[in-house]
């Protein structure tokens, strides 16, 4: 398993399939910290929202 080959597909020893087409560690730490984001940005907004109204 290489970690953020940044590859689609990976490099990891057991593939998805023939194609090999299975998510590398790259992609599930990203999407990740994308959905963390979303929820902090969120949590935020909401803080902002409670202070001012």
């Amino acid at each position: 398993m290489d970690f953020f080959d940044g590859e689609l597909g990976g490099r990891d020893e057991t593939h998805i399939g023939a194609e090999g087409r299975g998510c590398s560690w790259f992609y599930a730490v990203l999407i990740g910290l994308a959905v963390l984001a979303v929820v902090v940005w969120n949590w935020f907004w909401d803080a902002v929202r409670d202070l001012l109204f």
